[in-house]
């Protein structure tokens, strides 16, 4: 008569690894019992387990679709890895480029349906050699680690200028508008919150890498990085009036500074009393509706005039928006 498996620890995950099975004092044969499910070299599924979500952690799916307890195992396997790169900002909620996991380069070549999880060892390491996965062997100061949902990844920072060391899709639009998500202050009903980060931490983390690849790019990309634009859109909208040629807008821009009640517009220019908002998914919801309405009400009570974006406007570049702040401001008499 056959025995039965010994049970596995109640304590150990949901995906365990041939390590974690070593650490209970299990014999490499308890692998091949039918109570677990091997999914990649080293890594299987305990089946009477509960994986968690993406979506319980309050994450969108990544590009990558693998599980947050696959990239435990995977972390598990490799101790003295950290998850870097596109798996960190993911992590981190840095929004990224539309469907960057297509990975087409400028002249349309599709190169990859899937992006990779990275992740970063030590110089000397041995490589991983796993579908899906891509190692960075290099140097990472212990102050560029830190811990997100259970998993070790870069921090904010550094995370940051590893974007900028991807190359395409990660232009520079796309680095900025992840900087100001970093620096602004989250809204929030009862006020808006602390930032994740800010300029100056950034630019001390980029003295404390020295040099690396995309150093350039980061150094660009952070000159153009504000506090106070809420959405990538809206930092995509100011850069695009800056190469038009336009002043720099007022970001969050009350319409009556006098007032301390007085609502933002997401973008203005208070010298010729233009609010300019970019309307996206957001906007849909009744509440927010209410809130605009009311806004754009307070502004036209006070002379001031509102131009909305949208995300057709964006696709064009917002060509036709900026011919329409062009001649506002040059009825005001304004350049």
């Amino acid at each position: 008569m056959g025995s039965f498996p010994r049970p596995l620890d109640n304590g150990l995950p949901a995906i365990i690894t041939s390590r974690d099975v070593r650490a209970s004092g299990l014999s490499p044969e308890r692998l091949r019992a039918q109570d677990l499910e091997h999914l990649d070299h080293g890594i299987y599924l305990r089946r009477d387990a509960t994986l968690r979500s993406w979506q319980s952690l309050g994450l969108p799916e990544p590009g990558h679709r693998t599980l947050p307890d696959f990239l435990a195992a995977l972390l598990t396997l490799h101790p003295s890895g950290v998850l870097s790169h596109e798996t960190a900002a993911h992590l981190h909620g840095i929004p990224m480029p539309h469907a960057p996991w297509l990975h087409r380069d400028p002249s349309g070549y599709r190169t990859s349906d899937l992006p990779p999880v990275h992740i970063t060892l030590p110089k000397g390491t041995k490589r991983i050699r796993r579908s899906g996965v891509v190692d960075h062997r290099r140097k990472l100061d212990a102050r560029h680690v830190t811990e997100v949902h259970g998993l070790r990844v870069t921090t904010l920072e550094r995370t940051w200028l590893d974007l900028c060391a991807l190359g395409y899709p990660w232009l520079l639009d796309d680095l900025v508008a992840a900087g100001d998500h970093l620096v602004k202050h989250p809204w929030h009903p009862g006020g808006r919150l602390p930032p994740l980060s800010t300029v100056e931490q950034i630019r001390q983390a980029v003295d404390q890498v020295g040099q690396f690849k995309g150093k350039r790019l980061a150094k660009d990309a952070l000159e153009l990085v504000r506090v106070g634009a809420d959405a990538p859109p809206e930092t995509k909208l100011r850069l695009a009036l800056l190469r038009a040629g336009l002043p720099e807008p007022e970001l969050q821009c009350p319409i009556d500074p006098d007032d301390e009640d007085s609502p933002e517009t997401d973008l203005g220019y208070e010298d010729c009393r233009l609010a300019m908002q970019y309307e996206g998914a957001g906007h849909r919801t009744a509440e927010q509706q209410t809130r605009d309405v009311r806004r754009d009400r307070y502004a036209a009570e006070r002379g001031w005039r509102t131009l909305k974006a949208n995300v057709d406007d964006q696709r064009e570049g917002f060509r036709s928006f900026i011919r329409q702040v062009r001649r506002h401001r040059d009825s005001w008499g304004k350049t």
